[in-house]
């Protein structure tokens, strides 16, 4: 019986590994299930080969509201590849919709071998190091050949009428939602738009729209540039809710977050040294994830870096508790946070007239949620209380 007991717990291990929870993340640490600990994630795809003004309307358009959108190309149809560069330096992302958008299930497999190499191939032959074409699409949403695709690409996109999970059970077949007059989900329109983003948010989940032409330009299933710019409004609007990131990027992160292990390797009380590791191979996932933990007490702010380089963080309240948040690259060297001399807002280790300068646009602030880092004696309040903390750094610098 024993015997039975640990195969079955092996192989729940397995099972657990295969979706990629393989990670172990140590208390008090948290692991974003999304970048900055936002509800849900939204990626807009587009099939670049169908859509005539991706590169005029809408890589401009997302570009204005910093989002990143991916781009599915199709090398023999003499894609604009000095628009694909320029886009892919702006940090968006071009994906493989096979050399001619040929129909995967009627090849064979030396046939959909050599499609699915050579767009890989020839596209990252048109895009800078670092930004390689990991991201490939059924064409037609016809899947096959998992399999083969696994071995060049990290997902696969196909069509589908579901928001998909926070962790697909299958990142070769991840759903996207046909916008435009084609659309069997109301995408068609501003609102239709919304009570799909609001749905991804109520289930925490990740929402990929798919578009095929702007403007009507003579390609499938037409969206009108007014109705797409205003569900990135809609979006931007609303980031601390939604995070609008390329699909690869999405992907990369769901893999590292549910891999990453995170763990304290040492602690002074004034300087916290963290191990932040993965097992996928560094090469491909190396997006930043988003960790957090409560403030060590006795901290009024902390500075956060890694591999001896400075990181984002920031300071958050959830409920009645502030956290140090902050974005690591797993393997990429140790995470350090040190405790941050109370004072020091502009960061360069000296407290300051520059500090005092924005110090005393907080002066008697009353926000609990505003003012968190600031607010030293947590009565919700900035006045003499921090005041006199602040003259007790004024000049000093890190021990």
């Amino acid at each position: 019986m024993k015997k039975i007991n640990v195969i079955l717990l092996l192989a729940a291990f397995f099972i657990v590994c295969n979706v990629g929870y393989c990670g172990t993340v140590a208390p008090p640490y948290q692991v974003g299930t999304w970048s900055g600990f936002r509800t849900a994630a939204v990626s807009y795809v587009s099939d670049a080969g169908y859509l005539s003004n991706l590169y005029t309307i809408a890589v401009p358009m997302f570009n204005s509201y910093g989002f990143k959108l991916s781009m599915f190309e199709i090398p023999n149809w003499n894609p604009p590849w000095s628009s694909v560069q320029a886009a892919v330096a702006q940090g968006h992302e071009a994906s493989s919709l096979l050399m001619d958008h040929g129909n995967l299930p009627d090849m064979n497999e030396t046939q959909a071998t050599w499609e699915l190499s050579q767009s890989q191939i020839v596209i990252n032959s048109y895009i800078q190091p670092g930004s390689q074409c990991l991201i490939v699409g059924y064409p037609n949403c016809n899947i096959a050949y998992k399999s083969l695709i696994a071995q060049y690409y990290i997902a696969a996109r196909t069509c589908g009428v579901s928001i998909n999970p926070s962790t697909p059970p299958d990142f070769y077949a991840i759903d996207s939602l046909i916008v435009g007059s084609a659309t069997t989900q109301g995408l068609n329109s501003t609102a239709g738009f919304i009570t799909k983003d609001n749905q991804a948010a109520s289930m925490g989940g990740w929402v990929v729209y798919l578009v095929h032409d702007i403007n009507n330009q003579g390609g499938y299933s037409p969206i009108s540039a007014t109705i797409l710019n205003e569900s990135l409004q809609y979006l931007d609007n609303n980031r601390n809710t939604f995070w609008v990131q390329n699909f690869g990027n999405v992907v990369r992160y769901i893999k590292e977050r549910n891999d990453a292990s995170v763990s304290e390797t040492s602690n002074t009380g004034d300087t916290i040294t963290l191990s932040v590791t993965d097992t996928l191979n560094d090469v491909n996932y190396c997006y930043p994830i988003t960790i957090r933990r409560p403030l060590p007490a006795g901290w009024g702010s902390a500075n956060v870096s890694q591999n001896g380089l400075p990181v984002p963080s920031s300071i958050v309240k959830v409920n009645s508790t502030a956290y140090v948040m902050f974005d690591v690259v797993p393997d990429r060297g140790e995470v350090v946070l040190s405790r941050g001399i109370y004072g020091d807002f502009t960061g360069d280790g000296v407290v300051d007239m520059n500090d005092l300068s924005g110090f005393l646009k907080f002066w008697l602030v009353n926000d609990c949620n505003g003012i968190v880092g600031l607010d030293v004696d947590e009565d919700c309040v900035v006045n003499f209380d921090e005041f006199a903390v602040l003259a007790e750094s004024w000049r000093q610098e890190p021990s």
